[in-house]
């Protein structure tokens, strides 16, 4: 039995598009931006910038990664850095599925390539999550801010 670890250039012919390329210029800018600096500040202000250009246009995403599930929402997971700084995540929403209430302990960015979101904002009375009675509608290229230091809970 033989077993061999074999790599492949990820080139392809000049001929053909690369429909990932946005996807990859996108996750090579922030592994460029996550290698110099883990200032929450710069990563959040910088990633916003990159995360813009990348939602300017939708055709990058294949429909296997934008398809929700009929049970719950779906995650697919389109890229991890091996040093596990960032990852990018499609999540897919069905009508009327949403998330529990949960806090955001790590910094993040929330881009909104198609559709819509409602999110419903809550603050903390002791430990427990209160809803503040506010929500806000991201669209298609609004960006929202994460992380210990933004919002407690959404």
């Amino acid at each position: 039995s033989r077993t061999a670890a074999l790599a492949y250039s990820r080139a392809m012919p000049l001929s053909q598009p690369d429909p990932l390329a946005p996807l990859r210029r996108f996750a090579i800018a922030m592994t460029r931006l996550t290698t110099r600096t883990d200032d929450e500040r710069v990563l959040l202000a910088d990633g916003r910038q990159l995360l813009a250009a990348l939602l300017q246009t939708d055709d990058w995403l294949p429909d296997a990664f934008a398809t929700p599930r009929a049970d719950r929402y779906a995650q697919y997971l389109l890229h991890a850095d091996p040093l596990e700084r960032f990852s990018v995540v499609s999540f897919v929403w069905g009508p009327g599925q949403h998330t529990p209430v949960h806090d955001h302990t790590v910094w993040g960015l929330v881009g909104m390539l198609r559709g819509a979101e409602r999110c419903d904002e809550y603050t903390l009375k002791g430990a427990t999550p209160v809803a503040s009675g506010r929500s806000h509608l991201m669209k298609p290229g609004d960006i929202e801010s994460l992380g210990p230091t933004r919002m407690p809970f959404s």
